[in-house]
């Protein structure tokens, strides 16, 4: 599955766009860089440590999953 960087920043917290249009908010375990709309495969549909890779580079990221199947107000109220 498809997921889209939607926000980052330098804590490790993420917000991701899954291919079906929900989000995942997710904590990002390792401490390699992300870009916003940056492109990463994988199932990120599980709470707990998951992980996706970057198509364009082979890069593996890991993360922990908070939430998953969100709307796009849940998952920025979540940093409020």
């Amino acid at each position: 599955m498809q997921n889209t960087i939607d926000f980052v920043n330098s804590l490790g917290d993420v917000i991701l766009r899954a291919a079906d249009g929900s989000y995942v908010l997710a904590q990002q375990i390792d401490a390699k860089p992300l870009r916003v709309a940056q492109v990463l495969d994988g199932a990120l549909d599980t709470i707990g440590i998951e992980a996706a890779t970057d198509p364009t580079t082979g890069i593996r990221y890991e993360f922990f999953i908070a939430a998953y199947g969100l709307s796009r107000d849940a998952a920025f109220n979540g940093f409020a």
